[in-house]
């Protein structure tokens, strides 16, 4: 079996800076502005995205190839006998990070531009980003 979590740093640090922005905007200004409620709302929701978004753990088992970002709230499972081949591949740095839709088909990715694509049978494809594509590759290929 192969585990491995790779933090969005970018992410998580671009997240609590805004939390930070905002709270000292908050505590400066002070509570009864009109907006700050909503400025308020948006610290929380920001503070909120870190567990959710944070950090992508990828997980290879016999049957299964998983990718969870975060806390597991969103993940997506593909049945290692629907893979009709993978690579190692780079991404365009305008592919960005979080789950975006590239050219053909779908990428998950929290940082860097490593990434495994999965050519399901369906005709679709799947980008998991890591920064150990050789090792997710070698994890993967054998099983196919």
């Amino acid at each position: 079996m192969y585990q491995h979590t790779q933090i969005g740093w970018m992410t998580v640090v671009g997240l609590a800076a805004a939390v930070v922005i905002l709270f000292g905007t908050y505590n400066r200004i002070g509570p009864d502005v009109p907006g700050m409620e909503a400025g308020r709302a948006a610290m929380i929701i920001l503070a909120m995205l870190i567990p959710v978004f944070g950090w992508l753990t990828i997980t290879v088992d016999h049957e299964w190839v998983t990718a969870s970002f975060g806390i597991g709230l969103i993940r997506k499972k593909i049945k290692i006998n629907n893979i009709k081949a993978a690579t190692q591949v780079r991404n365009k740095w305008w592919y960005g990070w979080g789950i975006r839709a590239f050219p053909d088909g779908w990428m998950y990715n929290v940082s860097g531009l490593d990434a495994v694509e999965l050519e399901l049978k369906s005709g679709s494809r799947f980008r998991i980003g890591t920064d150990e594509p050789e090792e997710l590759l070698n994890s993967i290929r054998p099983k196919l």
